[in-house]
């Protein structure tokens, strides 16, 4: 019984660890990407349409060459 418990207690350990790494491991990313889009935003690549929203200026598609002309 206390093997089985050590067990569990060594895996619960290494889940919380894993957690935790993946948590760290996602702000990280989250931070940087925060930082890239301020960046780009300050170059004018994008529009605002809200106050807490971006929206992405792309160039128009090519038309279809089966539209209408």
């Amino acid at each position: 019984m206390e093997r089985i418990l050590t067990v569990i207690a060594i895996g619960m350990l290494a889940l919380g660890g894993r957690h935790a790494y993946r948590e760290l491991k996602s702000k990280g990313k989250n931070r940087l990407q925060k930082a890239k889009i301020e960046v780009w935003e300050g170059e004018g690549g994008a529009v605002p349409v809200a106050h807490d929203r971006t929206a992405a200026q792309v160039s128009p598609r090519p038309p279809s060459p089966r539209a209408d002309s």
